[in-house]
């Protein structure tokens, strides 16, 4: 009778009967079926992507004032604008007040050589501007799309995360 068991006839439907009414009492009992998580790959899940910062390092451009082009009009913009950099090797979060102040240091630095342009660029798209154009939230909105996007071609080693006004009055 035990060879009987054993033969693979016998054997095979047995087994497979058991593995039937495990995974039962399993979904019966809200274990649910069993996963196998197989990691292809010789790296741990911190070397597979760097960590991009989620804050980049703000740096002023300087407070600007420019005529507005309203037609017939004498009014002024008068705006600072300042840059989110991100530095894919610092992380604003993890850093002193005096690290922080020391790295737009730096950063500025290296904007430096591209002045004259990042100038020229902001004086042509504030003051092509009329008043009705950027009063409006909308309005500033695609204001600071347009200046992220005319900017980011002259800061090429530096992702725009944001732009923003620190200043923002019109006369």
């Amino acid at each position: 009778m035990v060879k009987r068991l054993r033969s693979p006839k016998i054997l095979l439907p047995i087994v497979l009967l058991i593995v039937v009414a495990v995974g039962a009492f399993g979904v019966l009992h809200g274990i649910g079926p069993l996963t196998l998580n197989i990691n292809v790959g010789s790296g741990s899940k911190a070397e597979a992507a760097p960590k991009v910062p989620e804050h980049g390092v703000p740096v002023s451009l300087g407070e600007r004032v420019v005529n507005l082009a309203d037609p017939g009009g004498f009014r002024y913009l008068k705006a600072e604008v300042v840059l989110e950099l991100l530095d894919p090797e610092v992380d604003p979060d993890k850093l002193t007040a005096d690290q922080l102040k020391q790295k737009q240091t730096e950063l500025q630095a290296s904007l430096s050589p591209r002045q004259a342009e990042i100038q020229d660029v902001l004086t042509m798209v504030l003051s092509s501007k009329t008043v009705d154009q950027v009063t409006s939230p909308q309005g500033k909105e695609a204001l600071k799309q347009e200046l992220k996007d005319r900017l980011q071609p002259l800061i090429p080693k530096y992702q725009i995360k944001a732009v923003y006004f620190a200043q923002f009055v019109i006369q």
